[in-house]
């Protein structure tokens, strides 16, 4: 069966066994969480590549000795986990209303969720495959991301890589959970956990830089911290990690409720003040991001974060063709060559990236 349609038909499997009053709610969820134009749009046309949501079907063609009901309810664990957690990011960070309907689809799919992975490696100890933890650091990296977002601190790659990393830990354990089904050494499994690594850190830094404008007047974006740490150390200034252990003795000067540092003023970094759910954007909106967005370019930050994604894709390819996963390291290459030319271009105009970003999404929208 065709990936996208499994994808489908697996999501539609798991709303009918839901009571019959969440069902339109559950057949709408990817449009209540503001990842579809509409209703109608099915789980399997919601993200622009089909690894987010069905990984461990690609990762699959590596595992022949596995059966198809493991493979299935590998794919079924995988993509509610990923659903789930889209859901409960878009709650905490307030771009969707808690209703109890939604609350109880997502509880309904962490219990589905956990079912799946029990099957698929029955009896297994391995704290990889744990998808309680993998949610207790999901939720402890999106809330001190929002944190340092907020705070307006500078922050190097390190320490972004780090908290991109485990937001997506859901991404791991039923890929991992098929690695033991098909008998896999720990050597092969750690091989398996770096390819999901990279595959999504690669994923991330691309949304990083074609969303920074979006993320920065909600609240935060990676690429403005990220450049404000480069302008810093342009400056001669240490970096983000010596001055946080340095800050860390120090109590914080305070200005309302956002701490700013020794000097009780907002570094570049500081994050756009969000708008209430639902509030319409100020007139002056553009005209306060065009100094963030100068400092955001004159940095280079986005062709680095752009030159970071190739890297990534780079070693997906290269582990996946280790693992025999062809599939995975096909789609790899092709990711690695379009970052490749994004940083070139980016590096050569900057503000190349979000311009062409830009004019794919109006001609989706035109000349559909």
């Amino acid at each position: 069966m065709d990936d996208a349609l499994w994808v489908d038909e697996l999501y539609k499997a798991f709303w009918r066994t839901l009571p019959g009053m969440l069902h339109a709610d559950a057949q709408g969820l990817a449009y209540t969480l503001g990842l579809s134009p509409s209703r109608d749009v099915p789980w399997s046309a919601v993200f622009s590549n089909e690894i987010t949501l069905a990984a461990p079907a690609l990762l699959a063609e590596a595992m022949p000795g596995v059966r198809g009901a493991t493979v299935q309810d590998a794919l079924l664990a995988h993509l509610l986990a990923v659903i789930e957690a889209f859901g409960t990011d878009r709650i905490k960070d307030k771009q969707v209303r808690p209703t109890w309907q939604l609350e109880a689809i997502l509880a309904h799919a962490r219990r589905a969720r956990d079912e799946a992975l029990r099957r698929v490696a029955p009896g297994v100890d391995d704290p990889a495959i744990d998808f309680a933890r993998a949610d207790d650091a999901t939720l402890f990296a999106i809330e001190t991301e929002r944190s340092l977002l907020a705070s307006g601190g500078p922050a190097g790659f390190s320490r972004y890589y780090a908290l991109s990393l485990s937001k997506q830990s859901v991404g791991f354990p039923a890929s991992i959970a098929l690695a033991h089904a098909a008998g896999w050494t720990a050597e092969r499994r750690e091989v398996l956990a770096r390819l999901l690594s990279s595959v999504w850190l690669g994923l991330q830094l691309h949304d990083d830089v074609m969303d920074w404008q979006d993320d920065y007047q909600r609240g935060g974006a990676w690429a403005v911290v990220l450049a404000s740490e480069l302008r810093s150390r342009a400056h001669g200034e240490p970096r983000a990690e010596e001055r946080d252990r340095e800050r860390a003795s120090e109590p914080p000067r305070h200005r309302g409720a956002v701490a700013y540092g020794p000097l009780g003023t907002p570094p570049w970094g500081i994050a756009a003040t969000p708008r209430a759910q639902g509030e319409p954007p100020t007139p002056d909106a553009p005209s306060s991001l065009l100094p963030v967005r100068r400092m955001v370019l004159e940095s280079g930050v986005l062709a680095a974060m752009l030159d970071g994604e190739r890297r990534c894709f780079r070693a997906a390819r290269r582990r996946a063709a280790v693992l025999g996963a062809r599939r995975v390291a096909a789609w790899a290459e092709g990711r690695e060559g379009q970052a490749q030319e994004l940083a070139r271009c980016e590096a050569e105009s900057p503000g190349f990236a979000n311009r062409a970003h830009a004019l794919n999404a109006w001609a989706k929208a035109v000349l559909a």
